[in-house]
């Protein structure tokens, strides 16, 4: 897997919800400190009997590897949610790291 990396970029997770559906809204550098809150608010979505969780990086600016795995380990977890996982991107890092998330990597199981 490769990444594209700007460690200096600032993280962000926002987390919002209306009617029913949770909106993570990750910007700045998607790295494993931010994965493992993308993990936690997926849980919490999923315990808050959430309808959808939509996971939006158009404002990603850069990634590691540990950031792309964090949302591939978000999808199994959000599977039993009503409407499902839906991912937000446009071009660019968030994307990248969407893409690269579903890359097959040893030691990870098939998407």
């Amino acid at each position: 897997m490769s990444s594209l990396s700007d460690t200096t970029c600032p993280s962000r997770l926002d987390v919002s919800v209306e009617d029913g559906i949770v909106v993570l809204t990750v910007s700045g550098h998607l790295d494993a400190r931010l994965g493992e809150a993308m993990g936690a608010a997926t849980e919490d979505a999923i315990a808050d009997d959430a309808r959808r969780l939509d996971i939006d990086l158009r404002g990603v600016a850069s990634f590691a590897d540990e950031g792309a795995r964090a949302l591939r380990a978000c999808r199994p977890s959000a599977a039993g949610l009503r409407e499902g996982l839906h991912y937000r991107t446009g071009r660019g890092a968030g994307r990248q790291a969407l893409l690269a998330a579903h890359l097959p990597s040893p030691g990870l199981p098939a998407t």
